[in-house]
């Protein structure tokens, strides 16, 4: 620690002196009261008290005045030296000051650590909260089996990126791996969807008298080809589909007419 004495008193200035150097103090005196630089302390003679008092203490972390009376309020001061004073008298009154130093000093320390520490688990907890929203994401991101029903939105028509989910999952192995945007006037007519249908099942004998369903496993059909149809079908129906639930359409061309 530093302590600088303002004095031109050669008996205050050796008892100092000596003082300082067995409490190991850095000792430097100056005979005026024009201070640049900062001390841990600073004590000043009473001639030196004047108007320049309360700036001086401005660099030092306690401020001191040798005086033989009480100094007026508006003197900003940390302590008093009564004049006059024995060696041991101010041994013990630096002694105490000098500890009183450390202390704030040891608790600012604490402090800022504390601060630090605070702030660096704030950073970590913040980054730790973004890589989990992030692996979230990517989570969700890559797996592509997921179809919500709220991304299905509320009608019955699927745009390419929900069609190419619905391929996915049943597992078509001749679809192309890019899905290309078709505009509707594209597509095919339900009514060539009948013919091929049609044509499909054209060199097999049904019994007349037995009305089994014709089942159609959209596994089996080209996603293309399928587009027509679910573009036909409600948004409940796409759900059910996607449950693996079976669902029954019936085709016809007109409405019979009622005898």
């Amino acid at each position: 620690m530093t302590l600088l004495l303002i004095s031109n008193t050669p008996i205050v200035i050796q008892i100092f002196t000596l003082v300082c150097k067995k409490l190991g103090l850095e000792f430097v005196n100056k005979d005026d009261n024009e201070v640049e630089e900062k001390y841990d302390l600073i004590i000043i003679d009473k001639e030196f008290i004047d108007d320049r008092f309360n700036i001086i203490k401005q660099f030092s972390q306690k401020l001191g005045a040798i005086a033989s009376e009480e100094l007026p309020f508006e003197k900003a001061r940390d302590f008093i030296i009564p004049r006059p004073f024995l060696p041991n008298q101010l041994q013990s009154i630096l002694q105490e000051h000098m500890q009183i130093i450390k202390e704030e000093e040891k608790e600012e320390f604490n402090n800022k650590r504390t601060d630090a520490e605070n702030a660096t688990k704030e950073v970590v907890d913040y980054v730790e909260s973004l890589a989990d929203d992030i692996a979230l994401d990517i989570d969700d991101e890559s797996d592509e089996s997921i179809i919500t029903v709220a991304s299905l939105k509320d009608g019955g028509i699927l745009d390419n990126k929900e069609l190419h989910k619905i391929q996915d999952m049943l597992h078509s192995n001749d679809i192309q791996n890019e899905v290309q945007e078709l505009e509707e006037e594209d597509w095919l007519d339900l009514s060539d969807i009948i013919d091929k249908a049609i044509d499909d099942v054209k060199d097999y004998e049904f019994d007349s008298d037995v009305h089994e369903p014709i089942r159609l496993l959209l596994n089996d059909h080209n996603m293309d080809d399928l587009k027509p149809l679910l573009t036909k079908l409600d948004q409940s129906i796409i759900d059910q589909l996607i449950a693996g639930q079976v669902i029954d359409i019936q085709l016809k061309f007109k409405e019979k007419p009622v005898d």
